[in-house]
C-alpha cells in the first residue's frame, strides 16, 4: 500500500470492487492508497487502512449523533465528527486540537469537500469514476481531488479514508429511509 502523503497524481478514486460487499478501495490506476471495510452487513462500525496507519469509525448516538475516530484496537477518540442537524456537513475535531470542516457543496450531494479551520480547501469528493462501465451503476464510487498542500497535512491519510466513511453512511441512512417511506 502506497501512502498518500507520498502522491504524485493529483487525484484517486475511491472503487467499490464488489456491489454486494461494503468494501471500498482508494486507487490510483493499480496502486492501492486506502481500503475500508465494514465488517456486518448492518451497522456503522469500519475498519479503515492505509499505509500511514489502521482505524476504526462508528456512529454513535440517536438525537445527539457524534462518530468517532480511533486507532485500531484502542479505546480512546483519535477524533470526534460532530454533524450538523442535515447530517450533510460538520466539524472533524482532533485531540491534539485541529479542526476540519466538512460539507457537501451542491444541492444534490454529489460533491463533497473538507476545509481546514482557516477555509482552505483540502480535497474534493466528486461522485463517481472517470470511465464508469455498466456494472459501476450500483456502485458507491467517487473522485478524490487533492489540494497541493493536502500532503503537508498530518491527518491527510486518515482524514481521505474517514470522509469518504461519511458519504457512504449517508448513503446507507438514505437507502434505508426509503425503504422505510417504500414500506409505510
Amino acid at each position: 500500500m502506497k501512502s498518500i502523503k507520498n502522491l504524485k497524481n493529483e487525484h484517486l478514486t475511491w472503487v467499490q470492487p464488489k456491489t454486494t460487499q461494503q468494501i471500498y478501495e482508494l486507487k490510483s490506476d493499480s496502486d492501492l492508497y486506502g481500503k475500508i471495510n465494514f465488517p456486518k452487513s448492518f451497522g456503522s462500525l469500519a475498519e479503515a487502512e492505509s499505509a500511514d496507519g489502521k482505524w476504526t469509525f462508528k456512529r454513535i448516538g440517536f438525537f445527539q449523533v457524534k462518530i468517532t475516530i480511533r486507532e485500531l484496537g484502542s479505546e480512546n477518540d483519535l477524533a470526534v465528527f460532530k454533524p450538523k442537524w442535515t447530517g450533510y456537513a460538520g466539524s472533524i475535531e482532533f485531540n491534539n486540537g485541529k479542526i476540519f470542516h466538512w460539507q457537501s457543496s451542491n444541492f444534490l450531494a454529489t460533491k463533497f469537500e473538507l476545509h481546514d479551520n482557516e477555509g482552505n480547501l483540502i480535497f474534493t469528493f466528486r461522485h463517481g469514476i472517470d470511465e464508469p462501465k455498466l456494472m459501476d451503476w450500483f456502485k458507491t464510487q467517487a473522485r478524490v481531488e487533492f489540494n497541493d498542500q493536502s500532503k503537508n497535512i498530518e491527518e491527510v491519510s486518515v482524514l481521505a479514508l474517514f470522509c469518504w466513511y461519511l458519504i457512504v453512511v449517508l448513503q446507507m441512512e438514505s437507502s434505508a429511509g426509503a425503504v422505510v417511506i417504500a414500506a409505510g
